[in-house]
């Protein structure tokens, strides 16, 4: 009789345990990381992210975007430092140029690192009209991917500044050196994004320090004079807002005749036309660049828009607009021209 017991107990026993069980090829059976618990895809080995929804793509892409919140906190912190430290004080006000920049850089690099990511398990729950996904990206994998990534970003910024030593032109070099600047920024999101995946969390840290590549380009930048010049319309304007955004860029203003550089900037616009009580400016920003000979170096053109009610004030939000345009991209438009072909 105590056998029989004995049986009967361990009988109840598995079929207790068998009913809490999951089996993913049985389509109907609940999974075990619905409720959080993941015993096939390790925390030390993968990153994953689950989402539930009405429709089975909407559940995979909650999935996706469950997952990808590991890496907000990081990049958003990286973008927070990149718009801080680029933060500076141009005639009174606080500039932020490459903020906008940044975001979009940040928002892409998410984008490409979440194609790693596989949808590994998905449940449909009966009961609740509900279907669940999990999302799963390999440590490993990724680790491996990022730390490609971070060898190659600094084989180009070591490239630039060898090339940078070799040459003898001011404009040049401070150019070669805003590239790699431009190599180790991207490199801090790369860094950034490792470190979520590496479960030490530590990366792989920099070589080289960007504050100090940084101040590198901006002494180079002081030792090249340019001469702001402006013709056409509201030519007055123009030279007080570029003689500022090329001040805020690094360069120095000379302050006679014998300069490196003259750089001429004019408005080319269509005439104003009136549109139901709105006055409209459109046309063209342009600038050129030429060396001390008078050979031209480079030239960049902007689309420009403007309106309101009266004339004056449409011509104020031009000029508004071109304040704008070049505190944010004069530097660079002018370091681009000196690696062109």
């Amino acid at each position: 009789m105590k056998v029989n017991v004995i049986l009967l107990s361990l009988l109840y026993l598995v079929i207790t345990a068998c009913s809490f069980t999951t089996d993913k090829s049985d389509p109907d059976s609940p999974r075990d990381w619905v409720n959080g618990q993941r015993k096939e895809f390790a925390h030390a080995l993968y990153l994953s992210g689950q989402g539930s929804a009405l429709t089975r793509d909407d559940a995979k892409d909650r999935a996706r975007s469950d997952l990808a919140k590991q890496f907000e906190v990081a990049l958003k912190e990286h973008g927070q430092q990149s718009q801080t430290y680029m933060s500076k004080l141009v005639n009174g006000e606080t500039v932020q140029s490459l903020s906008q920049k940044v975001s979009r850089q940040l928002l892409s690099y998410t984008s490409r690192t979440l194609q790693g990511v596989e949808i590994v398990d998905q449940w449909y729950d009966k009961n609740r009209g509900l279907y669940h996904a999990l999302a799963v990206l390999s440590r490993n994998r990724a680790q491996h991917q990022f730390r490609q990534e971070l060898q190659t970003l600094d084989q180009q910024s070591q490239q630039r500044l060898r090339q940078a030593d070799a040459e003898t032109s001011p404009l040049i070099k401070a150019a070669l050196v805003h590239q790699a600047i431009d190599a180790q920024k991207q490199r801090r999101i790369v860094q950034s994004s490792l470190q979520v995946v590496d479960f030490s969390g530590r990366g792989q840290p920099a070589s080289l320090s960007l504050p100090e590549l940084i101040r590198s380009r901006d002494t180079l930048l002081k030792d090249i004079d340019i001469i702001p010049a402006a013709t056409g319309e509201m030519s007055s304007e123009l030279v007080k807002i570029l003689s500022g955004a090329s001040a805020g860029a690094g360069f120095s203003i000379a302050k006679t005749n014998n300069a490196d550089y003259w750089l001429r900037v004019q408005t080319l616009l269509d005439p104003v036309f009136e549109q139901n009580g709105w006055y409209w400016l459109r046309g063209t920003l342009q600038i050129n660049l030429s060396d001390a000979s008078g050979s031209d170096v480079g030239v960049q053109r902007w689309p420009l828009k403007a309106s309101s009610i009266n004339i004056e004030r449409t011509q104020q939000r031009l000029l508004s607009e071109v304040d704008k345009l070049l505190k944010n991209e004069l530097r660079n438009v002018l370091l681009g021209f000196a690696l062109k072909p």
